[in-house]
């Protein structure tokens, strides 16, 4: 796992939008991950309270609006997310990418990065933040862009502080809970 591979997916990232939000989703690969237990730690990178506080609320957000569980561990080959904190190109606030496919539908180990300094632009910095690292999970486990309705898988900047920003939608709940 390495923020090269991070950064060699940036243009199968890019925010875009879309008529419908597909499952598996938009993101570039269209995988979904290895089971409903979703392991996840922190890289080396990740050594400010603050860059953990943000990513394990996504990971809250996971286990308390799906059937998903969650267990932090320590970081390995079959670890599913791998959190990263890193300075990203200008533009760019988050990535996922799938490092290790158990074959062409469905990713073992995920590489998950935002950037802090990308966020701090605005007056609602703190929810950006929580919205990006939901929004990266949210393609870990198969969730693609939603630019339909206000959620935490729509593109880009948010321009309120509801909590609706930050959350997945009834609709890609369901497909959570069907697929895992």
């Amino acid at each position: 796992m390495a923020a090269s591979v991070l950064l060699s997916i940036t243009a199968s990232v890019l925010p875009h939008a879309v008529l419908a939000n597909p499952f598996p989703g938009d993101n570039g690969d269209f995988t979904v991950a290895d089971s409903s237990l979703h392991t996840y730690c922190w890289d080396a990178s990740m050594n400010l309270q603050e860059e953990r506080d943000v990513a394990e609320y996504a990971m809250v957000v996971l286990v308390d609006t799906t059937d998903m569980t969650v267990d932090l561990v320590n970081c390995s080959g079959d670890t599913d997310v791998w959190w990263y904190s890193l300075n990203l190109p200008a533009g760019i606030r988050g990535l996922r990418g799938c490092v290790d496919y158990v074959n062409a539908n469905v990713c073992n180990s995920a590489d998950v990065a935002f950037d802090l300094a990308e966020f701090d632009v605005g007056p609602n910095d703190w929810q950006d933040r929580r919205k990006t690292s939901v929004h990266e999970l949210g393609h870990s486990i198969g969730l693609g862009h939603n630019e339909n309705v206000v959620n935490a898988m729509i593109s880009g900047e948010i321009d309120s502080d509801s909590i609706d920003d930050r959350r997945y939608t009834n609709h890609d709940v369901n497909h959570i809970n069907i697929a895992y």
